[in-house]
C-alpha cells in the first residue's frame, strides 16, 4: 500500500481521534480502529463524494430539473382534467345523472386523492 503524508488542522485531527475512540469502543481493536485506517476511509469517502459532484456537473442526474418537469407535467395534467371535467359536466346526455353533475364529480376526485395521499402520507392522527 502507498503511503501518503498529508498535514491536517487541529480540529480535523480531534474529529478523526473521535471517530477512532467511537470504533473502539463499540468493540474494534487497535489493528480494525487506527488514525491511519480511518484517514484512509475518510479519504475514500471524500474521493467519491468529489467525483458525484463532478458527474453531477458533466450532465448528471438533476433533482431540481426533474421536479420542475414534473410539476409542470402535473400542473398541465390538472387543467386539462379540469376542463374535460367542465366539458362533460356540460354534455346534454350526462346533466340528469348524479354523478356527472360537477361538485359531486370533484367530491368523489377529492375523496380519491386524499385516500392515495394518506397511503404515502398518513396523517399525524392515524400515527399515534
Amino acid at each position: 500500500m502507498p503511503k501518503i503524508q498529508v498535514f491536517i488542522t487541529n480540529p480535523v485531527e480531534e474529529e478523526i481521534q473521535n471517530i477512532v475512540q467511537e470504533k473502539r469502543s463499540e468493540g474494534a481493536d487497535r489493528s480494525e480502529a487506527n488514525v491511519s485506517n480511518t484517514s484512509s476511509m475518510l479519504i475514500e469517502l471524500g474521493l467519491r463524494v468529489y467525483k458525484l459532484q463532478n458527474d453531477k456537473k458533466e450532465g448528471g442526474f438533476s433533482q431540481i430539473e426533474f421536479n420542475k418537469v414534473m410539476l409542470e407535467h402535473m400542473i398541465k395534467t390538472s387543467l386539462i382534467s379540469q376542463k374535460l371535467i367542465r366539458m362533460s359536466a356540460k354534455n346534454t346526455e350526462l346533466q340528469g345523472l348524479e354523478d356527472f353533475k360537477l361538485g359531486v364529480m370533484s367530491s368523489q376526485i377529492k375523496a380519491g386523492v386524499d385516500s392515495v395521499m394518506e397511503t404515502f402520507f398518513p396523517s399525524i392522527e392515524n400515527e399515534e
